[in-house]
């Protein structure tokens, strides 16, 4: 399933986020294809991939670096299906 994802950004830059973003790729990789992300503003962000495992990605979000970063920067994520 292809989908994008709008990154909103409170408390950060887009070159802050993407450098965590980045820090957990090797990860991401195992879970979708094809991402391809793209600046959109200086607190914003769109990222569009393809879903390989649902559970598995939706287990990685859960992890608790990742939900601290969102939450200390106020980072929100709203996925759409393309």
């Amino acid at each position: 399933m292809k989908v994008r994802a709008i990154v909103d950004m409170v408390g950060c830059e887009f070159e802050e986020w993407q450098i965590f973003f980045d820090s957990y790729q090797a990860e991401r990789s195992r879970f979708v294809k094809n991402e391809t992300v793209i600046q959109t503003g200086d607190k914003s962000a769109e990222v569009v991939f393809e879903i390989l495992d649902i559970d598995g990605l939706t287990e990685l979000s859960k992890r608790p670096d990742i939900m601290d970063f969102e939450a200390k920067h106020s980072v929100t994520v709203d996925i759409q299906a393309e």
